[in-house]
């Protein structure tokens, strides 16, 4: 018997060695790929031979695709759930690799406590704003860099927020600014999650990242979180510089034997995104796939992804998580599927209508935050009307 095999659709010719097929090249395959299972009538055990076989999508790529659906066990939408995330743009110092847009407190004195007055007068303007439209505030995130703040000045951010009943996170930027006082008043307004992006495990990459910290430092930081009960989580980024397979295995297998609940492994940071090179993206695809299955042989399962913004969506980022320990807010976060309220600067507020996204940005510039931040409020108030 003869079977016709469906003639793959062309790709440009840069990204031929590359993961995706053209029609799934998206920041969001998997939301492409969900639409093209409804409308196509393809069933979750079909889907891994229609991807390779019919829409020449990698094999293992369209493994992972089922496993992350399989696993979105949280992925359901409710416009009056929100997301508030906070934006702290002032750090000690700023490293030479920081991708955010942030201040050095030593800098900028003058105008640094200001700072503070005009984010919480904006915290306490969006609780009337939630307050108004019966929002249900599920997850605080904390973006930027909370721990290098004073302790007063962490201590009166949660009392304006003073949201009871909701699961919190924060961003650690260096291990340096973790101390027991500050764990303490964390713990006192049951923050229950802290997110390690050290990107790497690496003493000699970190130098090379120019970060003022090195293994021994987050080892000794993560000692003192788990000590009071932190749920954690590590960012590590797959083919960094010129970090290879064993490096990464040892990466992963460290942030396993810490026993951290979710591994989120990102390729933002891929040196060849520019000008692909055949070479090294054949190179960057077998490191993934061995990342993928050596992360699933370590019983972590796959439950989102998306693809890095940098890349064309030739990339994907994805995270990972111990069977039922999965957080609703990353999958939020990676697919933009829940309202999001933002506070601080550079920071983007989302309103859900219909499907359709509204979005509100603020001014990375903290001057203008400061100075306008009655036109900040006002904005967000029309955008949640």
């Amino acid at each position: 018997m003869k079977f016709n095999v469906p003639k793959a659709k062309e790709t440009p010719k840069d990204y031929s060695v590359l993961p995706w097929t053209e029609e799934f090249r998206h920041k969001f395959p998997i939301q492409k790929i969900k639409e093209m299972m409804k409308n196509d009538g393809i069933s979750l055990d079909g889907l891994v031979n229609h991807l390779n076989f019919r829409c020449r999508v990698d094999r293992d790529k369209a493994k992972l695709v089922k496993s992350v659906i399989e696993n979105e066990v949280f992925m359901v939408q409710n416009d009056q759930e929100v997301n508030l995330v906070v934006n702290l743009p002032f750090c000690l110092w700023r490293c030479f690799n920081c991708t955010f847009v942030m201040y050095d407190k030593s800098k900028n004195d003058d105008i640094y406590p200001y700072f503070f007055d005009a984010l919480i007068k904006e915290i306490e303007k969006t609780k009337e704003i939630i307050d108004k439209r019966f929002f249900i505030v599920k997850h605080i995130a904390f973006t930027g860099n909370l721990l290098a703040l004073e302790e007063e000045k962490i201590e009166r951010i949660f009392k304006a927020l003073n949201y009871t009943f909701c699961d919190i996170s924060i961003e650690l930027g260096s291990p340096e600014f973790v101390t027991e006082n500050k764990l303490k008043i964390l713990k006192k307004y049951n923050v229950s999650r802290i997110i390690i992006n050290s990107l790497t495990f690496n003493t000699q990459t970190l130098r090379k990242l120019c970060r003022r910290f090195e293994f021994k430092d987050i080892y000794e930081a993560y000692k003192l979180i788990i000590s009071y009960g932190f749920e954690t989580s590590f960012e590590l980024v797959v083919g960094l510089l010129d970090e290879n397979i064993l490096k990464l295995e040892r990466n992963i297998n460290l942030a396993c034997e810490l026993g951290a609940s979710n591994i989120d492994l990102y390729s933002c940071h891929c040196p060849y995104i520019e000008e692909p090179n055949r070479k090294d993206v054949a190179e960057i695809r077998k490191i993934w796939d061995f990342a993928n299955n050596y992360m699933q042989n370590k019983g972590y399962v796959p439950y989102y992804l998306y693809c890095s913004e940098v890349d064309g969506g030739c990339f994907e980022n994805v995270g990972y998580t111990l069977p039922g320990r999965a957080n609703k807010y990353f999958i939020d976060k990676a697919y933009q599927s829940s309202p999001v309220i933002g506070c601080g600067t550079n920071i983007s507020s989302m309103k859900l209508k219909n499907k359709n996204k509204e979005f509100l940005k603020t001014t990375h510039n903290i001057s203008q935050y400061v100075f306008g931040i009655d036109e900040i409020i006002e904005k967000k108030n029309k955008l949640f009307s």
